[in-house]
């Protein structure tokens, strides 16, 4: 932690304002841990928000795909690496975790080391996740509800078994694709049928996920609206979910034909075959960068 801390403290000492690009590291459970800091020079008392990558590709790939721009509006925008796998509750074939990590641990010594340098608001910490990363948020969601002021879930569903406590209402943004096949909507096994995700546990189905959300946040139903269909062309169309009588938020974007894809990118290279198709009629992150800009301007009164 006193490495983290000289890093952030040398940040605030900074005069300028630009948006700076640090990697943060720091020794946790006898490992050394590693998050990208994306922050104004001199930040002090920022919202924050962490954003856990997923099961493929690391966190520099995902941070250039979602073009995240709350750092320039001064938010601090974290990064963390996995070490392999989150430890966000999927269990393997003989019953352990995928990763023995204490990562709950590690995200919340993070979030303390920027506190303590006073450039992050600890009441104003934000969680979002596609994929495994979104695995991840739902687990921090039951192990650290204190720590977590608000959530954005994407393509992504609680693994199979995660013993999740009721806890706190906490404001939810949520995304999937109903042809989502490497995150199965039905639930099952993470990759599907899929030749290049093998053994990678299993998750709970779409709609249980949802219950056990809007039970925890004493909703009563939904009201739904078909979103524009602004690209016809994308074999996708969106019905947004907003939860009623809830004690905190909760919104359901549902891509009807989307896949396990994040909406309003690019095509990935992959293609089509393997990951499905990517709505292009809202962007994810235009949408969990207004639910969280909103959410902070209301928690920071």
């Amino acid at each position: 932690m006193r490495l983290l801390l000289a890093l952030c403290l040398a940040a605030v000492a900074s005069a300028a304002q630009a948006v700076e690009t640090r990697t943060l590291r720091l020794q946790h459970d006898g490992m050394e841990r590693r998050a990208i800091l994306d922050a104004r020079a001199g930040l002090r008392d920022a919202p924050v928000l962490v954003v856990l990558h997923g099961g493929i590709a690391g966190p520099e790939w995902m941070r250039r795909r979602a073009r995240v721009g709350l750092a320039r509006e001064g938010w601090a925008v974290l990064w963390p690496f996995a070490i392999d796998d989150w430890n966000d509750g999927r269990l393997d074939r003989r019953g352990r975790p995928y990763d023995a990590a204490d990562d709950v641990g590690f995200l919340r010594a993070m979030v303390d080391g920027l506190a303590e340098a006073g450039i992050a608001d600890p009441s104003r910490v934000y969680f979002a996740g596609p994929s495994l990363g979104g695995t991840m948020v739902l687990k921090m969601l039951c192990e650290a509800p204190d720590l977590v002021a608000g959530a954005a879930v994407a393509i992504s569903s609680f693994a199979e078994g995660e013993p999740c406590a009721d806890g706190p209402p906490r404001p939810i943004l949520y995304v999937h694709g109903t042809a989502d096949e490497i995150m199965p909507p039905e639930g099952g096994a993470v990759g599907g049928n899929s030749i290049f995700v093998k053994d990678r546990g299993r998750v709970r189905p779409v709609e249980e996920t949802l219950n056990r959300l809007s039970a925890r946040n004493g909703c009563e139903g939904y009201a739904a609206r078909a979103l524009p269909d602004r690209s016809s062309d994308d074999g996708s169309t969106v019905e947004l979910r907003e939860y009623r009588g809830c004690e905190a938020p909760l919104m359901h974007y549902v891509v009807e034909g989307g896949g396990h894809t994040w909406p309003g990118s690019g095509e990935l290279r992959l293609g089509t075959a393997l990951v499905g198709r990517t709505n292009q009629d809202f962007s994810a992150t235009a949408a969990v960068e207004r639910f969280f800009k909103a959410l902070a301007a209301q928690d920071g009164r």
